[in-house]
């Protein structure tokens, strides 16, 4: 019924699990900030969300929990936005977009 994507979000800059219903409509937005964990319900889900949707959530957090600058945090200097991207999604296992670094 969902699906989660992991994007490295250069305008927040911050990584972000996008969670889509079946049709590709983003139905919520999952990070982490300096204050702890954050979801964003979008449309109509705000009031009607699923019990399906929070395993997403709680399952978006674990995966995002891999990402060493998933918040954005002490960003370096004089990057592209396609490096800032690639910066955002690297792993705690040493790849980025499942490449080794």
């Amino acid at each position: 019924m969902f699906e989660t994507i992991i994007v490295g979000n250069t305008e927040t800059g911050r990584t972000e699990a996008e969670i889509a219903d079946e049709s590709g409509k983003r139905v919520a937005v999952v990070y982490e900030g300096s204050n702890g964990w954050h979801t964003e319900l979008l449309g109509d889900w705000v009031n009607q969300a699923p019990a399906s949707l929070d395993t997403f959530i709680e399952n978006a957090k674990e995966v995002l929990s891999h990402y060493v600058n998933r918040r954005g945090d002490n960003v370096p200097g004089g990057l592209t936005v396609g490096a800032l991207s690639l910066w955002l999604m690297v792993k705690d296992d040493g790849t980025a977009m499942g490449k080794k670094l």
